[in-house]
């Protein structure tokens, strides 16, 4: 509950979010499946990743923004908001990258 206050509401749910979409990375295999279970991991994950690569660096720099006028409290506040967030864009894109790789055809998916 500490973290939920420390970090917000929304911030919350877009690192929820985020988490969700680095566990369901590992069962994505680059096909697109529309009649089952697998059209979350095919088509939904990889749809809210794309969503989060930009959504991520926004909601930082505007975390950046805000500390320029808060207080220390706040700015603290903020600055660890802004490591949350690095963190959790970077560890989502490492576990996307082999689903990336075979999507554009640099390797195949194993």
């Amino acid at each position: 509950m500490h973290l939920l206050n420390r970090l917000g509401i929304l911030r919350s749910l877009l690192l929820t979010a985020t988490l969700l979409v680095i566990v369901a990375a590992p069962f994505a295999d680059g096909g697109v499946h529309l009649h089952d279970w697998r059209l979350l991991t095919s088509v939904v994950a990889p749809t809210i990743m794309m969503m989060l690569v930009f959504a991520i660096p926004l909601d930082i720099t505007m975390a950046r923004i805000f500390m320029a006028d808060a207080s220390a409290a706040e700015r603290a506040r903020l600055a660890f908001a802004v490591r949350v967030e690095a963190i959790a864009l970077v560890l989502m894109l490492a576990a996307w990258t082999p689903f990336i790789y075979h999507v554009i055809d640099f390797t195949p998916l194993s």
